[in-house]
């Protein structure tokens, strides 16, 4: 299914709440004290009485604010760990016969969905009998999948991996314009509520990295309690959902940004528009290789303005 760019991949007031409990690792610690607690058969209540009877308030509010300053610099720090655990969760840093094996099964996933895909095509090329609405929701959910997947010897063992790699490619099979060399570029001409919006899908997809790293961490409370191996699975899960529709919604902005932004970069590095569809994949394969390595060439001429 496409990504929904009005409602993000958070809608209610509720979620939201959720969404900082979860990135800022206050459900970690919360969850590890509570496994402790089970451990030790102790509850909440007992807890409480303890603190109350053995430590002075003031020193509950030096120590509430001691714990929340962990909370606080351990967040930071997991933080900057975000495009590891994307990259990692992609498959790039995998090898071996596991990602020889993964690739196979992504391969074998998207022939089926493609089979699917050309038999919903037929059907409705042939009307009779027409697409059910289920069906009809099925075929555009597969025409958007398939749309984002990159040719099969490029392809990562990870359906995150393939979408954002599909992604990257788009810009430079349309346009001929390398994403990893044009796109610092075009982030500076891109007007501010574009820039805006781009900063925010792409925290929100750092956001469910993180979420994955603390469902990960999560594991470290197994020794207290065996229900830290379900719910560490559970989060991962729960964030490795979420972060493919923050992927699709960040890529699809990116692209975005080159579909309709792409002549600002041109007229700022003053090269002459493409006059049309044939002659812009070239053009851009050339201003790719000038921001590259520069050139002596006396072709293309600059243009006299901006």
């Amino acid at each position: 299914m496409a990504p929904d760019f009005g409602e993000g991949w958070i809608s209610s007031p509720i979620e939201r709440w959720i969404a900082i409990l979860l990135k800022s690792g206050i459900l970690f610690w919360l969850g590890g004290l509570a496994a402790w607690l089970y451990h030790s058969d102790k509850d909440w209540a007992f807890l409480w009485q303890w603190m109350t009877s053995n430590i002075k308030p003031v020193e509950i509010l030096l120590l509430i604010f001691i714990l929340l300053m962990v909370v606080a610099i351990t967040a930071s720090v997991l933080k900057r760990f975000d495009i590891i655990v994307i990259r990692f969760l992609e498959g790039y840093p995998w090898s071996g016969w596991r990602k020889t094996l993964l690739i196979k099964w992504q391969n074998w996933q998207i022939a089926r969905d493609e089979a699917r895909f050309q038999a919903l095509a037929e059907k409705a090329y042939k009307g009779l009998p027409p697409l059910s609405q289920k069906e009809q929701t099925e075929h555009a959910q597969l025409d958007w999948r398939l749309m984002y997947i990159p040719e099969k010897e490029q392809r990562l063992p990870t359906r995150l991996g393939n979408l954002l790699r599909a992604i990257e490619l788009r810009p430079e099979k349309k346009y001929g314009l390398n994403i990893f060399i044009c796109w610092p570029r075009l982030w500076l001409v891109l007007p501010d509520a574009v820039k805006k919006e781009l900063v925010i899908a792409r925290d929100n997809l750092d956001t469910t990295a993180r979420i994955w790293t603390w469902g990960a961490m999560f594991m470290v409370w197994m020794p207290y309690t065996a229900w830290a191996i379900p719910i560490s699975v559970a989060v991962m899960l729960f964030a490795y959902h979420w972060m493919l529709q923050t992927a699709g919604v960040y890529g699809q902005l990116v692209e975005s940004s080159f579909d309709l932004y792409r002549s600002l970069l041109y007229k700022q590095l003053r090269w002459t528009l493409p006059n049309n569809p044939a002659e812009e994949r070239t053009q851009g394969e050339q201003l790719t290789a000038y921001l590259w390595r520069g050139s002596n060439e006396e072709l293309p001429s600059f243009s006299s303005s901006l």
